[in-house]
């Protein structure tokens, strides 16, 4: 059985789209990283209510806060803002290269094409002032959107005439017809940047948004949010970057009556809604970031026998313990893996039921009040509990639970990669 397992999931791999994203998540991956570490430290560090900030006062002391402050915000917005651009350059770069075509050229023109799509003002009138239409980088992008693009313009270039990618000839004589894949990349940014101006006009994205918000933050229990939860893990796991952003206060009506609750009765075992996304997923679902990343850092450095997969956790440890854990889901990857998608989905559902079961036997008190920004997600429930000690042993025992749940899925990429070498493979 695991031979046919192994067989099929090798096959897969072999696929050239697959082959693909794999390349591309590997390129994106110190690109991801750097970005994760800067929001570590705009977040938790440079950041008045950080975390870091607060239990050091680095504000109070570190020369020039407000100005790296200032920059580091600029920074994290710029290079996310990136991500997408920089995703659909490399799938089109290794689209075309897959195929004998000019890789350099078609990159760039993907590179264009995402500028194009992004530029606001584009069908409006020339700003006076002569300077460029503003390009809105966007923070919310999905990786398996941004490949998709990449390879259809990777695939534009290679239905064009092999010619075309000579840009000069052996007697250096320069060939027009390069521009007819260049050409039709642009058409193809212009068109799709018309789509989006009409879907905004129309407000068909205001639609999905508020269907999307509604999904997420509508309802109570343990039932709708160990859906949350998987929707959460679902959309990471395809490549979107929403299910990043820390859960807020703000945006969960229940926690801030619970919150208001204590604050007027000065304790937390009276609230009304003991079953809250803040209280379960927030506080523990979460508790080793989304999917369980540290969790599965740590069952990484601990089983697996892949230098390079040991080599991007170590590397990636820093930031998701600060709940960034996205470059080591490109690095690994976790994203578009059929192995991983099981514990992926199933560990902050089972942190949540957990939980659940804990706070109904009151074996500790629910996490009701905020945190600063940046704080370990496996902290939330100790310092939202006001720094009770029983919240920070369950969090410990169910991440403990969480690093054992990864584990056989790592032995068992493990047995895929020696099948793999033994049939033709390369991985390390």
């Amino acid at each position: 059985m695991q031979e046919i397992l192994f067989y099929h999931l090798l096959l897969l791999r072999k696929k050239r789209l697959v082959q693909i994203t794999q390349k591309t998540l590997v390129s994106v991956f110190p690109f991801m990283l750097l970005t994760a570490i800067l929001l570590v430290f705009s977040e938790s560090i440079f950041n008045d209510v950080g975390f870091i900030n607060s239990l050091f006062g680095i504000s109070k002391w570190f020369p020039s806060f407000t100005m790296i402050t200032s920059l580091l915000s600029h920074l994290v917005l710029l290079f996310v803002g990136l991500m997408a651009p920089l995703t659909t350059y490399f799938a089109a770069k290794y689209t075309a290269g897959s195929y004998g075509r000019s890789t350099g050229t078609a990159g760039i023109s993907a590179f264009l094409f995402s500028l194009i799509f992004y530029s606001r003002e584009l069908f409006e009138a020339p700003r006076s002032d002569n300077f460029l239409s503003p390009i809105h980088l966007s923070v919310h992008f999905n990786l398996l959107l941004a490949i998709l693009i990449g390879y259809v313009i990777g695939h534009i270039f290679r239905l064009s005439n092999p010619l075309d990618d000579e840009i000069v000839d052996e007697y250096f004589i320069y060939r027009p017809r390069t521009m007819r894949p260049i050409i039709i990349t642009t058409l193809f940014g212009i068109i799709s940047n018309l789509l989006l101006i009409l879907a905004r006009q129309y407000k068909l994205t205001t639609s999905i948004e508020g269907f999307l918000t509604h999904l997420f933050f509508n309802g109570r229990g343990i039932i709708q949010v160990s859906i949350n939860s998987i929707l959460r893990s679902l959309s990471a796991w395809v490549g979107s970057s929403s299910p990043y952003k820390e859960i807020g206060l703000l945006n969960d009506n229940d926690a801030l009556t619970n919150l208001n609750a204590a604050l007027g009765k000065g304790s937390s075992n009276t609230i009304p809604f003991l079953f809250t996304d803040t209280n379960l997923y927030a506080a523990y679902g979460a508790l080793a970031g989304i999917g369980g990343m540290v969790a599965f850092i740590v069952a990484i450095l601990w089983k697996s026998t892949s230098r390079k997969n040991q080599s991007v956790g170590l590397r990636s440890l820093f930031p998701a313990l600060f709940n960034h854990g996205a470059s080591c889901m490109v690095g690994i990857p976790i994203f578009f893996n059929l192995i991983y998608v099981i514990p992926f989905l199933l560990v902050p559902v089972i942190n949540v039921l957990l939980a659940a079961v804990f706070l109904s036997l009151k074996l500790m008190p629910p996490a009701v009040y905020p945190v600063p920004n940046g704080t370990p997600n496996i902290l939330y429930a100790f310092i939202g509990s006001v720094g009770n000690l029983r919240s920070l042993i369950v969090s410990l025992v169910l991440f403990a639970v969480d690093v054992f749940i990864y584990v056989p899925f790592v032995q068992l990429d493990n047995r895929l990669h020696d099948y793999s070498q033994q049939h033709g493979g390369n991985e390390q």
